[in-house]
């Protein structure tokens, strides 16, 4: 019995080591955008959000616009990442932290192939020409009334309401 325990050990720690190679290597060919630590609470409190509100962080990355919306307002709050290293991070913090929590989840799925009209409120950090992309999926999925937030970046063709945070700004699109 001994030797299995070993055996399954063994895979475990050789099977995280090659989701990490694998993360580094699709991080070599697609930059990290993230979310500044120190501007996060005023990026939440510019939300607004409700408890009867369901959001989406596209591309969660280490997972703190999640947290930071169920702790400050309670509400369903899902994060979409495809990096399993990242993944792996906020699963534990999620387990260590808010093991009970069934309004914090991480999808381990591209939010290109998710179906957003579940969410009122949808926060993305990230670049220009997946912003593009996604603008589309958002014309054809959203319903009317929800909010999308962007970091630094904008929509080419929406028109959108800008968010001044600390040094940095957010931009706020209603559907």
């Amino acid at each position: 019995m001994p030797n299995g325990l070993a055996l399954a050990i063994s895979l475990l720690i050789v099977l995280m080591f090659l989701a990490y190679i694998v993360s580094m290597i699709l991080a070599f060919f697609s930059p990290y955008y993230s979310t500044p630590k120190k501007e996060v609470e005023d990026i939440l409190k510019s939300f607004k959000l409700k408890k009867d509100d369901r959001f989406a962080d596209l591309g969660s990355g280490d997972g703190r616009m999640v947290f930071g919306v169920n702790k400050m307002y309670g509400c369903m709050s899902v994060g979409y990442e495809i990096s399993p290293v990242l993944l792996m991070i906020v699963k534990l913090r999620k387990l260590l932290t808010h093991p009970f929590n069934s309004k914090i989840q991480f999808k381990e799925e591209s939010f290109f192939n998710t179906k957003l009209s579940d969410y009122t409120v949808i926060y993305c950090c990230l670049p220009e020409d997946i912003l593009g992309i996604l603008e589309k999926k958002f014309q054809k999925e959203l319903k009317k009334g929800t909010q999308v937030f962007i970091f630094k970046n904008t929509l080419q063709g929406k028109k959108g309401e800008k968010i001044k945070v600390g040094k940095e700004v957010v931009y706020r699109y209603t559907y």
